[in-house]
């Protein structure tokens, strides 16, 4: 299987972030009593997301596949929270947050690493996707009454990486303060 995505993370400012967007996460902020998430921002870093082909056919019938041919995932990591603004021009802007001390991470190549020597082990190995890289966060996210996982993509270079470090490291700080 191919690749879904070509990905491209940047570490970026909260003052970088433009009008719109800055509105957006500020007004969940607000909303969900945050503090200024923006201005406490130890960490910002944005990745474009450009799908390299169709969702599957089950995927477009129930509209279950992106709607947008590109879209953009900003992380904002302030010192007790996370908050995470997706972007694309079919689906607009969705924001959401959790508090770091309740995140759990697992990040994908891990997942994809078990998936493999899971099918292996039961005598199926097959052909699965090629790693996708990022992370999947499990948290009780902002209005939700359980935890569930999200998934944030980042592109395989030093900045995906950086991004991925410095969000390990937050999250260890805010569980051991």
């Amino acid at each position: 299987m191919d690749r879904l995505y070509e990905r491209t993370t940047k570490r970026c400012t909260s003052s970088q972030l433009d009008a719109e967007l800055r509105a957006e996460i500020a007004a969940h902020a607000a909303a969900h009593q945050l503090g200024d998430v923006l201005g406490a921002a130890v960490n910002c870093h944005e990745t474009w997301s450009v799908r390299l082909r169709k969702p599957g056919l089950l995927s477009r019938l129930t509209g279950s596949g992106d709607p947008d041919t590109a879209h953009r995932t900003v992380v904002v990591v302030a010192p007790r929270y996370v908050v995470v603004a997706v972007e694309g021009k079919r689906r607009g802007v969705h924001v959401l947050s959790a508090r770091l001390d309740g995140a759990t991470l697992s990040e994908s190549s891990e997942l994809h690493r078990l998936a493999r020597e899971t099918a292996a082990s039961a005598g199926r190995f097959g052909r699965l996707p090629p790693d996708d890289f990022g992370v999947s966060v499990t948290a009780l996210w902002s209005g939700a009454l359980e935890a569930a996982s999200f998934y944030i993509g980042v592109s395989d270079d030093s900045e995906g990486r950086a991004f991925l470090d410095e969000f390990h490291s937050a999250v260890t700080r805010a569980k051991t303060a």
